[in-house]
């Protein structure tokens, strides 16, 4: 063989040994090569929806994905049919979804037989600081005074709620880690409990920052925040932990795809909604809806979400043996 020929072969040889390397780095830069559907497990015009679609048109509008997002709303049986339809699409990163702290409290209400472990989280794109409030002319005018009150007289202090839900786990949640007693009313969504707070039908109740903000006006004041520190808005509202009660809890907004999709995949995404949280006017948006634009991502998510489990499938037992004693209590004669 020549001396020319022989390096001719040489040469060939490791061209073809890099040939996959070259290969999967294409593809993966590549990706998207199609549009990636959005499942986004409630009705239009929740709070997750609108920071699904403000993300998506911003993504759109500066082209920092080479497709689209795509956004499918299934809200069917409680969110639960649009996750299902996630963790059950092919694991290729065109199928995507954006929900809420519903991830770990459904499964813990025992609706379904997953939770976020089903996933590959992408990351956290939204986060809402959460808290209780009363009203402004209530007989509790710390969060100190509703402690002492419930310890002295457990079961009276009555909260409106919405069964399974944040505003029924999150009290119960600060319920055990202060060691007291409330009493839980069904009442419903946000505008529903607000109008059970100011009609005297009930005393406390779960509410948003934003919402803490935008009821000011009509009587809602807020004794206590579940965030890790004071929010902004409300600088003078103390925190559980503050007050020596371990509570931490904040609505969170996440990305997550079907388990065993490619982490180069689910990076891209990452990538392009974390961008997507710093253009301006998403910034503007988010601050006007009371939403923290704060990227968290997957893998320090997932290890958030871990740690929280335990105490919300704890709460979700008590939520259903109490569900249980009250259903055989209807049926005695």
């Amino acid at each position: 063989m020549t001396r020319f020929t022989r390096r001719t072969v040489i040469a060939g040889a490791a061209a073809a040994a890099a040939l996959p390397l070259a290969g999967r780095g294409a593809r993966a830069a590549g990706f998207p090569e199609k549009p990636i559907r959005t499942i986004i497990p409630i009705a239009p015009g929740g709070q997750t929806d609108v920071l699904a679609r403000l993300l998506q048109q911003t993504i759109d509008k500066n082209k920092l994905l080479p497709q689209p997002l795509v956004i499918v709303n299934n809200a069917a049986a409680g969110g639960t049919a649009g996750t299902r339809t996630v963790r059950d699409a092919e694991a290729d990163g065109y199928t995507i979804g954006m929900f809420h702290m519903g991830l770990l409290t459904a499964p813990a209400m025992g609706v379904v037989d997953y939770d976020h472990t089903a996933f590959e989280m992408i990351g956290q794109v939204g986060r809402t600081p959460i808290g209780l409030g009363v009203t402004a002319t209530s007989r509790f005018k710390t969060i100190q005074d509703l402690i002492a009150e419930a310890k002295a007289k457990p079961d009276t202090i009555t909260v409106a709620m919405n069964i399974g839900l944040l505003p029924h786990f999150v009290p119960l949640m600060f319920q055990q880690d202060a060691g007291i007693r409330l009493r839980y009313v069904q009442s419903g969504g946000g505008a529903v409990r607000l109008k059970s707070l100011l009609g005297n039908h009930t005393e406390v109740s779960l509410f948003a920052s934003s919402e803490f903000v935008l009821y000011k006006e009509q009587g809602i004041k807020p004794l206590v925040m579940f965030s890790e520190s004071r929010v902004p808005d409300l600088p003078d509202v103390p925190t559980a932990r503050e007050i020596g009660v371990k509570t931490v809890f904040e609505e969170r907004v996440m990305a997550f795809a079907p388990k065993g999709t490619p982490r180069d995949r689910l990076d891209v995404v990452a990538k392009a909604l974390q961008a997507a949280l710093d253009d301006p006017e998403v910034v503007s948006r988010l601050t006007a809806l009371g939403i923290e634009r704060r990227f968290v991502d997957g893998a320090k998510l997932r290890a958030t979400l871990d740690e929280l489990k335990g105490p919300i499938v704890t709460v979700g037992q008590e939520v259903r043996k109490a569900q249980a004693e009250q259903a055989a209590a209807e049926k005695k004669p």
